[in-house]
């Protein structure tokens, strides 16, 4: 190795990865990766709202902080560190840039002249360390690819880029498996795409034995006759065999013979359990017909009814988007030649159940799993810099046609009848029988004979010379309030225990397990309503 190293770092809604390069061999040499990412929260709005509230500059403080962390967990010389590409979602870019971001929270030209915002340039970018706040050469050149506009970001540019969908002919549904799920329907090169709040169910979060994809993670189900084999994760991220278990009961059916633990289940173990348990019956109408209301998996891990719904909601909002897609783009969700899975969950998850419960279409007809393309184009460009002139011509010439979900009538209408099926019981008929009534595209049928391609043996398909490193990033914010009484009820209601009191009176927030905006219990329980996250500090 020649000691001159390049970094490539993807900041998702969930975490953050990255690798160590050596630039002159374009040998991988280490990755880490994050469970949780730093900000309270589990999708892009809980983090807009917490920048909001304790400002762009201590967001930006924070996100750093925890960046270098993972940094320093590659274990590398990073005083020989000369080059660093970064990609994510335009919140994510934004606040690592310490740019403006109010442009992406409100919507409207008039809520921008109000409040007299001023949008910024969000083209390809070349910085430095010094001005970033990386803990590496101070002279390191630090990369940030284009945004096709402002609401599109590298992230979806990765996705389609690295599908090579943009030069093919026909017509290409590419979709990142997160909780702010990007889509995007390509059509002879023309793009229509979304982004859809799938939830942080999706990835595992918010689940009560949920996780991110890691070491002991059950990943997938296999089912034999009633009888459910756990799919767990090592600690290479290569899947294994773990347990058979009755679900029903929990009884242990065998034990692996490799003896692995399972600590937790991933969003695509949720999605395999969700599939498993409506063809077995056990799950009907949104609830678990088992004696204690569980489905039971291995070493204690089990879900919920309130698991199943929260789930239910996460692909309501997959098949609410793909048929909002094919709408605005006049075309039938029969019409699509092939399904693109990006992201760790969309490598993951078993493509079959995801095509039975409604996470792609369900006549998708090929299908291809093509991992992290996020981390994988910030390596591209850590490599080659040159490579980011390239990127900013793509996004210039892209034809794109960008869908507010937020705004549309048709997702509103389609969304409502998801919510019936998981919150009401709707039966799937009277759900195609709606989408009738409103005028749109029923579902098509199943398709039983997919071709599907797994292009690689885990997400993130080289973890380097010397593996993988999970770094727990436990960063924390304080604050004191005017009025606490010091009665602890934000502590007790805390459902992810990330409020600790002082004896001084402060109140220490660990942000990576807040749940933000989603939850706010600390906010709405506090007798008297003094808990303000506009006063926390980043102060650690």
């Amino acid at each position: 190795m020649s000691g001159n190293y390049g970094i490539a770092i993807d900041i998702g809604t969930s975490g953050i990865r990255a690798q160590a390069l050596d630039i002159d061999s374009s040998e991988v040499i280490s990755t880490t990766i994050t469970l949780r990412h730093p900000f309270p929260g589990a999708n892009v709005v809980d983090h807009l709202h917490f920048a909001l509230k304790v400002g762009i500059k201590t967001t930006h403080d924070l996100l750093i902080e925890a960046i270098n962390k993972v940094i320093r967990g590659l274990n590398i010389d990073t005083q020989n560190v000369k080059r660093v590409a970064v990609c994510g979602n335009p919140i994510q870019l934004s606040l690592f840039h310490n740019i403006e971001i109010r442009d992406l929270a409100y919507w409207g030209e008039n809520a921008i002249e109000r409040l007299k915002i001023e949008i910024p340039s969000r083209n390809a970018t070349i910085t430095n360390s010094k001005e970033i706040g990386l803990e590496v050469f101070e002279d390191a050149l630090i990369f940030i690819p284009p945004a096709i506009r402002h609401e599109i970001g590298a992230d979806a540019l990765a996705m389609l880029y690295k599908t090579g969908v943009l030069d093919k002919e026909g017509i290409y549904l590419i979709s990142d498996f997160g909780t702010n799920a990007e889509m995007a329907l390509v059509i002879d090169g023309e793009v229509f795409t979304c982004s859809t709040a799938a939830g942080p169910a999706i990835e595992g979060q918010m689940i009560y034995k949920g996780r991110l994809a890691s070491p002991g993670a059950i990943c997938d189900l296999e089912d034999n006759d009633y009888e459910w084999k756990s799919i767990v994760l090592d600690n290479d991220l290569l899947i294994t065999d773990g347990d058979t278990i009755d679900p029903s009961t929990g009884k242990i059916i065998s034990k692996s013979k490799n003896n692995i633990e399972a600590i937790g289940i991933t969003g695509t173990g949720v999605i395999a359990a969700f599939s498993l348990g409506i063809d077995d019956e056990i799950i009907v109408d949104s609830k678990i017909k088992t004696d204690d209301k569980k489905l039971h998996l291995q070493d204690d891990v089990y879900l919920a009814e309130e698991d199943i719904v929260n789930i239910g909601k996460s692909l309501g909002a997959f098949r609410a988007a793909h048929l909002t897609l094919a709408e605005e783009a006049d075309i039938l969700l029969d019409d699509i030649d092939a399904v693109y899975m990006a992201g760790a969950s969309g490598f993951y998850v078993d493509p079959l159940k995801s095509l039975n419960i409604g996470q792609i279409p369900p006549s998708s007809r090929e299908i291809y799993q093509v991992g992290n393309t996020s981390l994988d184009m910030a390596k591209d460009i850590t490599l080659s810099p040159e490579f980011l002139d390239e990127l900013q011509k793509i996004a210039d010439q892209m034809r794109s046609n960008h869908i507010m979900l937020a705004t549309s009538k048709t997702f509103e209408k389609i969304y409502s009848l998801e919510l019936s099926i998981y919150e009401e019981g709707m039966p799937f008929w009277m759900y195609n029988k709606w989408l009738e009534k409103y005028g749109f595209q029923t579902m098509p049928s199943k398709e039983l004979n997919p071709k599907i391609h797994r292009m690689f043996e885990r997400d993130i398909s080289d973890l380097g010379i010397n593996g993988l490193n999970v770094v727990d990033i436990g960063l924390t914010l304080e604050a004191k309030f005017d009025g606490c009484t010091r009665c602890q009820t934000c502590i007790k209601n805390c459902p992810e225990d990330a409020i600790t009191l002082e004896d001084d009176g402060r109140i220490i927030l660990r942000t990576d397990k807040c749940a933000g905006l989603g939850c706010q219990k600390c906010v709405l329980t506090c007798p008297e309503k003094v808990f303000d996250y506009g006063k926390f500090l980043n102060l650690s």
